[in-house]
């Protein structure tokens, strides 16, 4: 039954990463700074020179994968107008997206097996589901706590990609960033 359910998310997270979504200011700047938030707090119970130094590491590393990311995303904006009398923009995140989060998943996976240093499938499929739920569901995102590796990478790689899309596009962060009601 596990298994059913995690392909079942898995079919549901890939669908969704090539279907356009409409961008948001809570996707592009709300998750972000939750995200930092919560990196910052996991961080300060973990702080040690050794998380200092992978602090580091895996915030370049994640900027890279937000990077890569953000090349491949698609935005789209429509001359309909929304209630905000605003274009309507859509984003795919596409291929490069789903490549970025595999990566960021086996990552934090090995950075795992290296301070655990034993993991077995059941963990594996649960972190699995567990990441596949942070980015399907907004609500399971914000009761999730993640380990501060993991924070690091989601919240490096989401500032990159969103400001690498708000700079290629500043019809996005015009209306995203700077919209009034």
């Amino acid at each position: 039954m596990e298994l059913l359910f995690i392909l079942f998310l898995i079919y549901k997270f890939i669908h969704g990463t090539f279907k356009a979504e409409t961008a948001t200011r809570f996707s592009l700047i709300i998750i972000p700074i939750y995200s930092a938030i919560m990196m910052i707090l996991a961080i300060k119970y973990e702080y040690s020179i050794l998380t200092i130094i992978a602090t580091f590491a895996l915030s370049f590393i994640g900027i890279i994968i937000g990077i890569f990311q953000a090349y491949g995303a698609e935005v789209s904006i429509s001359d309909n107008l929304n209630k905000y009398h605003v274009p309507k923009i859509t984003i795919k995140r596409g291929l490069n997206y789903l490549i970025g989060w595999i990566i960021i998943f086996i990552l934090g996976l090995l950075i795992k097996l290296l301070f655990e240093q034993n993991i077995n499938h059941k963990e594996i499929f649960g972190e699995l589901s567990t990441e596949l739920l942070r980015d399907l569901s907004k609500i399971f995102f914000f009761t999730d706590h993640s380990t501060w590796f993991m924070w690091i990478l989601n919240t490096s790689s989401s500032w990159t990609y969103d400001t690498y899309l708000f700079l290629k596009y500043p019809t996005l962060r015009k209306y995203v960033l700077l919209r009034k009601k």
